[in-house]
This record gives structure tokens, C-alpha cells and sequence, in this order.
């Protein structure tokens, strides 16, 4: 979870999801500031995750502080068009092997590999979702920059 205003993360906290304590989400914000900056950098929209903001092409950065210390980043590739295009065709045809759903998900593996690759140019621990979590598939996992010593 990103960005929590204090009731929504005392509410989440009294339903048994632990969060990371102020000062390591903190720490995971700021990481995500540093991540979105160096993808600006490289000529990628990049935009740190809220809650409400609607969803923009390009990288969506949300900072994983679940289970009690903010642990690291998980990197969204963003294709709104393509997505909607692929799941309304997949939907209407109950076909998931159509040719539209296979295009967005090559578009977001070949993103996938270039997050990595420019993130890992700008000092950032990065790897793929997969590694650390398989069912973020896609995603790009960040454990942290040479700032921070690699890890926060």
C-alpha cells in the first residue's frame, strides 16, 4: 500500500495487515521519488502511485510496505490503450490466446526488460517481479540504489 493517510492505515492495521512503520515508508517514498526522477531522465513518464489517481501511460511506482518495513518497489508498466483493447477482445471472444492479449503482454515483458536495464544503468537494485513475488508477473521489483547502499 502507498501513501496512506493515518485512519486508512489504522483501519488496515486493525484488519491484520501490517504496514511499515512512518519512517521506513518514508524511506520507501523517497526511493520512489529517486526512481521516477532517473526514468524521467531516460525519457519514460513515470509517476509515483496514489491512491485515486487515475491510471497514465508509462511506469507506476508503488512502494511494497507491507508486512511490517518497507521492503522495496514494484514498477507497473502502464499501457492503458493497449490493455483495454487486449481485455475487451479476450472478454468478448473468451479467447485468452488472442492475438490483441498477446501483443500488450509482449509490450509490457520487452518493458520490463528495459525498466530493468535503465534502472540498473542508474544505480538501483532491480530485478524482475517474479523473483520476488509470482504473481507480479511483468512488474519490476527495486530493492533499493547506491544512495542507500543497495537495500532500504
Amino acid at each position: 500500500m502507498t501513501d496512506m493517510d493515518p485512519d486508512s492505515r489504522a483501519e488496515a492495521e486493525a484488519g491484520g495487515h501490517r504496514h511499515a512503520p512512518e519512517e521506513s515508508s518514508a524511506a520507501g517514498q523517497a526511493l520512489a521519488v529517486r526512481v521516477c526522477r532517473e526514468l524521467h531522465r531516460a525519457g519514460l513518464p513515470a509517476h509515483v502511485e496514489r491512491p485515486g489517481a487515475p491510471r497514465q501511460p508509462g511506469a507506476w511506482v508503488e512502494v511494497d510496505d507491507q508486512g511490517g518495513r518497507a521492503a522495496g518497489l514494484y514498477i507497473r508498466w502502464s499501457a492503458p490503450e493497449l490493455a483495454e483493447t487486449a481485455m475487451q477482445v479476450v472478454t468478448e471472444r473468451q479467447d485468452p490466446t488472442a492475438p490483441e492479449w498477446k501483443h500488450y503482454s509482449e509490450v509490457v515483458l520487452h518493458m520490463q526488460t528495459a525498466l530493468i536495464a535503465i534502472l540498473r544503468l542508474s544505480g538501483f537494485t532491480a530485478v524482475r517481479a517474479e523473483e520476488v513475488d509470482d504473481v507480479a508477473e511483468g512488474d519490476v521489483y527495486v530493492r533499493g540504489d547506491a544512495a542507500d547502499g543497495g537495500d532500504f
